[in-house]
């Protein structure tokens, strides 16, 4: 059975982990992500930096409580990761064209990435882990649950979570980037 663990300040150093040892091979384009897409201004993403520069600056973001999420675990191993958080959290979200920035916080909480090691891709967890995300939002009190799922099914951008998954869900297409849509569901209409 998957169970959660929220990161926390306190518990940077188990998000600092996974992403250390589990999340990507070490010749994976993405090794060393540390989940910092969203966070920062768009010239950083695109120069990705060093690995050891991108873990400072994650660690800094959990400490100061702006990069939010859940370790998944199965039988005390870690086996994935879900970036959920509050929109106002995400700095690039500041002058993005794809969707309204909400005016305060506590309105819109933001499902950005589903990171599954290979062996639980494909099992219906990243369902679980929406169905956590809604579950979650609804009990913090947002109003909307947001997402950004990859328009090209075939494609390795696929860590947050696939189309289908989101409309089957409920989630309404309220807009589109160069290569992914903007999804939102309301939570008050269950």
């Amino acid at each position: 059975m998957i169970e959660f663990f929220e990161i926390k300040p306190e518990t940077a150093a188990d998000f600092l982990e996974f992403f250390d040892n589990c999340a990507f091979s070490e010749d994976d384009e993405w090794a060393g992500c540390y989940c910092l897409e969203g966070h920062c201004d768009r010239h950083f993403e695109i120069s990705f930096t060093n690995r050891k520069r991108r873990r400072k600056i994650a660690e800094g973001l959990v400490e100061k409580g702006k990069l939010r999420g859940y370790l998944l675990r199965e039988n005390g191993k870690n086996v994935g990761w879900v970036k959920l958080g509050d929109k106002c959290d995400f700095e690039a979200f500041k002058d993005w064209p794809h969707g309204d920035f909400p005016e305060k916080r506590g309105e819109t909480m933001v499902l950005y990435c589903i990171d599954l090691i290979p062996e639980y891709r494909g099992r219906g967890v990243a369902k679980q882990v929406l169905g956590f995300a809604l579950k979650t939002a609804k009990e913090k009190g947002y109003a909307f649950l947001e997402a950004y799922p990859d328009t090209d099914l075939s494609a390795r951008r696929n860590y947050r979570g696939h189309m289908g998954m989101y409309e089957e869900a409920g989630f309404e297409t309220v807009g589109f980037g160069e290569d992914f849509a903007v999804v939102r569901k309301r939570l008050d209409n269950d």
